[in-house]
């Protein structure tokens, strides 16, 4: 009975060890993997897919044409035809064209969307800022929205100019979404029970 019950223990034991190390690992795997989510886009390696590619290693240049998807961690652009700017193998800027050519990124600093579309995106991967021309249209999720003739978006400092002209249909137009006050839990004071 006493040789039973010590078996038990060890076996429990054995267990909670065994348990420990898959939970260490799972872990391990768990922080290499969100902390390489958490990289900025820069930093991540850029996908292209399109029907087509001409390029010019040496320049640095290339040309993807039909149904073009770029992807480069949260930043996509799409497009019909995207010019790329790529000396020693680094993103510096992508010049979409598309009826519309579309961008997309998540911003973890606001937790939202940014996405835009236009006839033509000129994406500078090193300034970190966006010129929309033609039929543009740039939203953040569940906030505001702008669209205008040219839209130009700072993403670093979250700033952006529109430019249109006096004639009706080339005019900018601004839709602000009221916010609703975010419900703050309210805290207990140690007077309450």
């Amino acid at each position: 009975m006493k040789y039973t019950l010590a078996l038990t223990s060890k076996t429990r034991i054995l267990q909670a060890m065994i348990l420990s190390m898959l939970f260490s690992a799972s872990g391990l795997v768990w922080a290499e993997s969100s902390s390489e989510t958490t990289k900025p886009d820069e930093e991540q390696p850029v996908e292209v897919i399109a029907n087509r590619l001409d390029a010019a290693e040496k320049l640095g240049k290339s040309i993807y044409i039909g149904d073009v998807v770029i992807t480069q961690g949260t930043t996509k652009i799409t497009g019909d035809q995207v010019s790329i700017e790529h000396p020693l193998s680094v993103l510096e800027s992508a010049v979409a064209t598309g009826k519309p050519a579309t961008f997309k990124r998540y911003s973890l600093e606001q937790q939202k969307w940014l996405t835009g579309h236009a006839e033509q995106i000129t994406y500078n991967a090193k300034l970190k800022t966006l010129l929309f021309q033609g039929d543009a249209l740039v939203e953040q999720e569940g906030e505001n929205s702008i669209q205008g003739p040219e839209i130009f978006y700072d993403l670093t400092q979250k700033t952006l100019r529109a430019k249109g002209s006096g004639e009706a249909d080339q005019r900018i137009k601004v839709i602000f979404t009221p916010q609703t006050p975010a419900e703050t839990p309210s805290t207990p004071t140690p007077e309450q029970p």
